[in-house]
């Protein structure tokens, strides 16, 4: 193939290009289903320069939300930061925007328009996976007494715990799934009565008022938005959105997630070993996607550790998550002592002092 493209000599087909216009039509499926702002929500959003921006402006619009756009405008350089939101380094100048302005939260939208992560009012970078129970309280809300499929709301081995325990409160039956937007939209598919899914990278996937199942960050920032404007407690200050996720989901000591560098012909190999030593001591796991173990004293759960191989580049990814500092860092000392003597785990132990 670089051959055939670096020389040139391309087959020449005889079809034609027929162009589609199909916008106005996508953002009134997304409003119909979101519904209008009940008030206008102060947001400031950065689309990265990548390619909702034009789109994110007239959905805005068409909300009536009270926003201030950043970098909106489309420049594949990516002169100022990377189309990441859940990187907090890319998140930086959206929430210092928010903070000057005094918005109540900021969006950031990824390159091809399918995750969003979000900064809250005071700035502070909120992982993805938080976002999960926010929107599942309210899917919930209208399916109370439905079979345990309507009720099940499906997150990624990645997330947090806060996300598992926030799904119960609400009478939602949590379900741990492989990471991947293609696990999630096959478990969508095969399971249709499940209205939500989301996995801690942003992407998120309604099932239900009369969406289709799949991530869109337009359609996300519109049902976030919708819902922000809705909530009594965010609309009359009684709460701020920090506050209000600090009570439904609280962030959690945690690693954040690692890419441990490991060769691509022995990481199944690797997972399977790491596996093997939680395995002979009795710690309780899941095997749905790489090796995720409970760390629990007493019965009590307290925190949890994810080894899994990327399928994309040569590295585990880890993530270790606790209820508390003191007891992130005695699970620490448990992963290095298990998982430390099959691969240099240096990288993940320098993520906690």
């Amino acid at each position: 193939m670089k051959r055939v493209f670096l020389k040139g000599d391309f087959v020449e087909g005889g079809g034609q290009i027929i162009p589609s216009l199909h916008d106005d039509a996508w953002l009134k499926n997304i409003v119909e289903s979101s519904g209008q702002l009940s008030r206008p929500v102060k947001v400031v959003v950065d689309c990265a320069n990548a390619v909702p921006g034009p789109f994110m402006l007239r959905l805005l619009d068409t909300l009536g939300a009270d926003y201030t756009p950043l970098l909106c405008e489309w420049d594949a350089s990516e002169p100022h930061h990377g189309a990441d939101p859940t990187r907090p380094k890319n998140m930086v100048m959206l929430a210092d925007k928010v903070k000057e302005i005094g918005a109540e939260l900021g969006i950031g939208i990824d390159g091809d328009g399918d995750r969003v992560g979000i900064v809250d009012e005071k700035g502070n970078f909120i992982y993805p996976d938080r976002l999960l129970p926010f929107f599942a309280y309210d899917v919930l809300s209208q399916r109370q007494g439905m079979s345990e499929e309507a009720r099940s709301i499906v997150f990624d081995v990645k997330s947090s715990m806060s996300v598992e325990q926030a799904i119960l409160a609400a009478g939602g039956v949590p379900v741990m799934e492989r990471t991947g937007h293609s696990f999630m939209k096959k478990w969508l598919s095969e399971h249709p009565e499940c209205g939500l899914a989301a996995e801690m990278s942003g992407h998120i996937f309604f099932n239900e008022s009369g969406w289709f199942g799949f991530d869109d960050s337009l359609y996300i920032t519109a049902r976030l938005l919708t819902l922000i404007s809705r909530l009594p407690t965010l609309s009359n200050g009684d709460e701020t959105i920090g506050q209000y996720l600090d009570r439904i989901v609280p962030s959690l000591p945690t690693t954040g997630e690692v890419k441990v560098p490991c060769l691509e012909d022995i990481k199944d190999s690797t997972v399977e070993a790491i596996k093997q030593a939680y395995q002979n001591e009795g710690w309780a796991m899941s095997t749905v996607d790489g090796v995720r173990v409970r760390y629990e004293v007493d019965g009590e759960y307290l925190g949890w550790y994810l080894a899994r191989r990327s399928n994309t580049e040569e590295v585990l990814v880890m993530r270790a998550e606790a209820t508390s500092e003191a007891a992130l860092s005695k699970l620490m000392t448990h992963i290095e002592r298990l998982s430390g003597p099959h691969i240099d785990i240096s990288k993940f132990l320098a993520t906690v002092n």
